[in-house]
């Protein structure tokens, strides 16, 4: 009887710990899908560590309620872990990335998201600026041939700025910084990338500074924590 017992108590504790991990990773990926949180690669363990931290509560002795409790208890724990180690926040301070952002955004930086995505917005630590962190968009990716034709960029003969709409800026060649790229395109080469601000004639970007190098790029911008956009996702 006492070893029937126990066997229906495991079995119990099993189906709720179960029910939890279920449930735990719906919500999540309900939430996600709404846009309520970020789904971003620096979280990604999150789950996984969750699980087998509350998969092993379910082999203990204990009761179905106090491994409930600790399996939230540990989640939270993961979740804050994850957020410190991958991510930081900055904070918009010039116009060079208008109307997309706007001096005052506070913004969450996912430090594990390499350079790959275009389009995406990055955070940059470019030797010798003045101004880091730099707060760009990527536009061309390694191997790529980028130049620059009336206030256009392309790679590799594609057109990939200005976007959505953005104003093409009124570049020429009296501006000694942005010559060399109406002398002849540039080549990127591996670990190189190139960074445009979405409000050109009000951005030092890569016309001026040049290629961005791997180690030079801090994270993706994922999630906008406070000011134009409110909490949500950014573009």
């Amino acid at each position: 009887m006492a070893e029937d017992s126990s066997k229906r108590n495991r079995i119990s504790t099993i189906v709720a710990v179960l029910s939890v991990i279920a449930g735990g990773l719906l919500v999540l990926f309900v939430l996600a899908v709404l846009g309520v949180v970020p789904l971003t690669r620096g979280l990604y363990l999150g789950p996984l560590i969750w699980t087998a931290a509350t998969g092993l509560l379910g082999l203990t002795r204990l009761r179905p309620v106090p491994v409930i409790v600790l399996s939230f208890m540990a989640g939270v724990a993961v979740l804050g872990l994850l957020i410190a180690m991958n991510f930081k926040a900055v904070r918009v301070e010039g116009q060079s990335m208008e109307p997309t952002l706007v001096p005052g955004d506070v913004l969450l930086v996912d430090l594990t998201e390499p350079p790959s995505a275009r389009y995406g917005i990055y955070v940059l630590d470019v030797e010798g600026e003045r101004h880091n962190p730099l707060i760009k968009r990527l536009v061309g990716l390694p191997g790529e041939e980028v130049d620059a034709r009336y206030g256009r960029v392309f790679a590799d003969k594609l057109e990939v700025y200005p976007r959505d709409g953005t104003p093409a800026d009124t570049w020429n060649k009296e501006r000694p910084a942005y010559a060399r790229f109406y002398d002849r395109a540039l080549e990127l080469a591996e670990q190189e990338y190139f960074f445009l601000g979405d409000n050109p004639p009000d951005s030092r970007d890569s016309r001026e500074f040049g290629p961005v190098q791997r180690d030079g790029v801090e994270g993706r911008v994922v999630w906008s924590l406070r000011g134009s956009h409110g909490f949500g996702h950014v573009d």
